[in-house]
């Protein structure tokens, strides 16, 4: 069921809102980290960090390989960057760092950045719906997306009360 929910989703989602969910789900990630982190949660912590690193991880894989454009370039150093800033934060359990990064994140996903962002993004990034279901579908994800916790929201950019 929860499958037939995501493909749905998916289908109905277009190009952008599917590059949207996919730095929303990152941002729910760090959130879990840092939530983690300041509750003691190891495995809470770890479940945010690997979910990161693997929304990370395929992003720079779907990546133009052949891309020419300044911005394929600043999207693959972002996304190491943030990648060693997300393992640097874990091993230290720093809960601010984790926040941190959100922030940066945050910024340029809301406006009035988001709509360079994701267009930028979009036109560097390629993905199919088959790919990104795979993403959600896996472990990684699919426990922090079925893990039931009101204080999240998945898959909208609304700001969460700390």
């Amino acid at each position: 069921m929860v499958e037939e929910l995501f493909e749905e989703l998916i289908n109905q989602a277009s190009e952008e809102e599917h590059v949207a969910m996919l730095f929303n789900l990152l941002q729910n990630c760090l959130s879990t980290a840092a939530r983690g982190a300041e509750t003691g949660q190891g495995v809470l912590q770890r479940n945010g960090v690997v979910g990161a690193v693997a929304i990370l991880t395929f992003l720079r894989e779907h990546l133009r390989a052949e891309s020419l454009d300044p911005a394929n370039g600043v999207f693959r150093r972002f996304y190491n960057a943030a990648h060693r800033q997300i393992i640097k934060a874990h091993q230290n359990e720093a809960i601010t760092r984790f926040r941190d990064i959100r922030t940066s994140i945050a910024q340029v996903i809301q406006k009035p950045y988001s709509s360079s962002f994701f267009h930028n993004c979009m036109q560097e990034t390629v993905m199919d719906k088959a790919e990104l279901m795979r993403l959600l579908l896996t472990p990684e994800i699919r426990q922090l997306l079925c893990h039931v916790d009101h204080s999240l929201r998945v898959f909208a950019g609304w700001p969460e009360s700390e």
